[in-house]
């Protein structure tokens, strides 16, 4: 005994065996989830969306690594996503409290992976840290708390150093642009060069969206008025010349990654959808963490899917066909991001995601209070998927897509949102 600290020899003599995961309160990460929102909301310039988003996908399946030695039977995605290392095991027949390992993974992870954090944004982190810890150690030993703190820190790092490899690309250096009839070109106001074509190339979470089809090709292109896609340009620039005050909230309220001041960060708005079901249900850790790991796969691969399509099919977007064939004085309500049209960006991310809530939660009514932080009224949704067809056709309304974009886009997000939901980590 005289080889044991104090403290070693009390859990010796007094130990109890760890909570589960399922057992844990999942607080901790939601207060997490919050804080980085607070964070992000007035950010000017706000994160690169996309990059952002890959982000949250790395974090969220670190949370579940750090938590899942905790869930009964639960499988390591290691096991399921492709080229992921094993991750840091905890020591067998030792006690662990989880949280405390999430809320130093969290930490880790948040300073590690996102961009931009200024030394007031980390000395926030630290705070929530430690007032965590402070929580803990009121009810645990201390030894049991710091190694379930090195545990969280470990799984973090393994996280973030795999994330390093994974061939990330938003650049355009060596990218000539396509031209044929129909062919995407820059796009006012900005005419900024085109971001992603080699997203394409970036390790994907999952096998599948290695050799994912792009959705069917977008309709023929002509200019043509009475043909198809003709009608579709003239349906968007009859909606933007009457768009209704209504309307125009609508596609502010979905302006993921828009000025600051206007939209909101990506991924905040899918994340606060998320977090706010998974508090409606009082879902404990383990559940959270599965949830934020299958919703963060969606995050990483939608994007890499739906670019794969944009620069297969370098579609010319709605404000460049009406300028040209239409009305060449008509604007689109919001820009249009510099990249091809078809698919839809926003629907690639969202549509699986919400995709993967309503296989956890059921079609469910969906309250959205994203913008609280800015005084403006919740809104209502039937279900989720009211809530999907909504901010697709939000960039209808803004200018930014053709209506068949986001019926296709709806589809093909479906499809890998299935496919995510469907991975078996917590067997009977």
């Amino acid at each position: 005994m005289f080889f044991y600290s104090c403290d070693e020899l009390y859990e010796e003599i007094f130990h109890q065996p760890s909570k589960t995961a399922q057992e844990e309160s999942a607080n901790v990460v939601y207060d997490w989830y919050d804080l980085i929102a607070k964070i992000e909301l007035r950010r000017n310039p706000l994160p690169v969306t996309i990059a952002n988003n890959r982000a949250f996908g790395y974090i969220g399946v670190g949370l579940y690594e750090t938590v899942r030695p905790g869930i009964r039977g639960a499988i390591s995605l290691s096991t399921k996503l492709y080229q992921m290392p094993p991750m840091p095991a905890p020591e067998p027949g030792r006690e662990y409290v989880w949280g405390a390992s999430a809320n130093a993974a969290l930490a880790s992870m948040y300073k590690q992976l996102l961009v931009g954090l200024t030394d007031e944004d980390k000395a926030r982190m630290d705070s929530l840290e430690n007032a965590y810890n402070n929580r803990y150690r009121l009810s645990t030993a201390d030894a049991v708390l710091t190694r379930s703190q090195a545990h969280g820190r470990a799984v973090a790092s393994a996280i973030y150093n795999w994330s390093t490899t994974d061939n990330f690309n938003l650049g355009s250096q060596g990218y000539v642009l396509p031209e044929f009839p129909g062919s995407w070109v820059r796009t006012p106001p900005a005419f900024a060069a085109p971001q992603g074509p080699f997203l394409q190339n970036s390790r994907p979470f999952l096998a599948y969206s290695l050799t994912a089809t792009a959705p069917p090709p977008p309709i023929a292109y002509s200019e043509d008025p009475s043909s198809a896609f003709y009608k579709e340009a003239k349906a968007v620039y009859d909606i933007g010349k009457a768009l209704t005050p209504e309307q125009k909230a609508i596609p502010d309220w979905w302006a993921e990654g828009g000025v600051a001041g206007v939209g909101i960060p990506a991924p905040y708005h899918l994340l606060s959808i998320t977090t706010g079901l998974l508090r409606s249900h009082n879902a404990r850790l383990g559940r959270a963490a599965e949830v934020y790991a299958k919703t963060g796969i969606a995050m990483k691969d939608g994007p890499i899917n739906t670019f794969r399509g944009k620069f297969q099919y370098n579609l010319i977007r709605p404000v460049t066909y009406i300028q040209r064939h239409i009305d060449p004085t008509w604007q689109s309500y919001l820009a249009s991001p510099p990249y091809p049209e078809y698919p839809s960006g926003l629907v690639g991310i969202n549509a699986p995601l919400t995709q993967v809530l309503i296989r956890e939660f059921g079609d469910v009514p969906v309250t959205d209070n994203a913008f609280a932080w800015k005084g403006l009224p919740t809104r209502q949704y039937p279900s989720i998927s009211a809530m999907r067809e909504e901010a697709a056709y939000s960039r209808v309304y803004a200018g930014i897509h053709y209506p068949f974009t986001q019926i296709a886009s709806i589809e093909m997000g479906k499809e890998l949102g299935n496919v995510i939901a469907d991975l078996d980590l917590t067997p009977n």
